[in-house]
């Protein structure tokens, strides 16, 4: 017979992590799923010194070119490399222009 058992573990200043366990004699296999809200990995991940809200936040970007850091950071890794390079163009523009005014 096997078991299954799924627990989700908060630990302080942790990402959930969800374990799924699967029990056949001494087999015991563990699964961990990227935290895809809190650091997702095409911004970067927890781990990485530049993931993009850390530099966005340490720069002092604001939102504009705070998104333009983020769709050049993600170019490619979630979506199509094209389409964020256009979006990155379109607040890159936006910003010129409210400072243009």
């Amino acid at each position: 017979m096997v078991e299954h058992h799924v627990a989700n573990v908060n630990a302080v200043g942790s990402s959930p992590i969800i374990r799924s366990i699967f029990k056949t004699g001494e087999q015991v296999k563990e699964k961990k799923t990227p935290d895809q809200v809190n650091h997702p990995v095409h911004y970067g991940g927890k781990e990485n010194l530049y993931e993009a809200i850390k530099v966005i936040e340490a720069w002092r970007l604001g939102f504009h070119l705070g998104n333009v850091l983020k769709y050049l950071s993600r170019a490619g890794k979630k979506n199509s490399k094209l389409e964020d390079l256009k979006k990155a163009q379109w607040y890159l523009n936006r910003y010129i222009e409210l400072e243009e005014k």
